[in-house]
């Protein structure tokens, strides 16, 4: 009777035993089994490229929509014309027609790049009478203004053009701007040469 009570009693140990090391050992495989997300495992599916195929990294506003490319070279060389010479001529005789004993007559060095040799030998001559006249005396000066400007004759071809222009002018002995104004024309004369336009003849009219 007591070895029957042995013989259940060890039994039971055993069985004890075996549930607990079945309960370790599926304890342990489901935790060294990754779980794999039905959710993951289609978002990475669906980003898998074909090969050959070549990634497109840039968005639609990285890329131009019309790019073209600009030739400057291909623009029309600007010709000289008539408006051009007009501007020209209001700009010369305003300058030519501007001078003062203070700036020691420098507005004719200036113009001389827009002169012909001829007329740069006789601005250099007219400037130094100038100084000598006032030289010692008070302030002089003359202001003028281009008010209309007509041309008389263009040949681009021939390299001659003639323009009168019509100013406003006035001399200060004292003081600057202090005299009356009155009205004045000069008349121009143009050379090209080298193809480029220079004034050559300038006659102020009598006033």
């Amino acid at each position: 009777m007591r070895s029957d009570r042995k013989i259940i009693g060890i039994l039971i140990i055993l069985l004890g035993v075996l549930i607990i090391l079945t309960i370790l050992y599926f304890g342990f495989w489901r935790q060294n089994t990754p779980v794999v997300d039905d959710n993951t495992s289609q978002a990475t599916t669906t980003t898998q490229l074909p090969s050959g195929k070549t990634i497109i990294t840039t968005t639609p506003g990285d890329v131009p929509r019309n790019q073209q490319s600009y030739d400057i070279s291909s623009e029309p060389v600007h010709e000289f014309n008539v408006n051009d010479l007009e501007k020209m001529a209001m700009a010369f005789s305003e300058r030519l027609g501007s001078y003062s004993s203070q700036s020691d007559y420098s507005n004719f060095s200036d113009l001389k790049i827009y002169m012909t040799e001829s007329l740069k030998n006789w601005v250099t001559q007219y400037s130094a009478e100038l100084r000598d006249a006032r030289e010692g005396t008070s302030y002089y000066g003359i202001s003028t203004t281009a008010i209309y400007v007509k041309v008389k004759s263009f040949d681009d071809v021939g390299g001659r053009a003639a323009v009168t222009v019509t100013t406003e002018r006035r001399e200060s002995t004292e003081t600057i701007n202090g005299g009356d104004p009155f009205r004045q024309n000069i008349d121009l004369s143009f050379e090209k040469i080298n193809g480029e336009w220079l004034v050559s003849k300038a006659y102020w009219s009598t006033k």
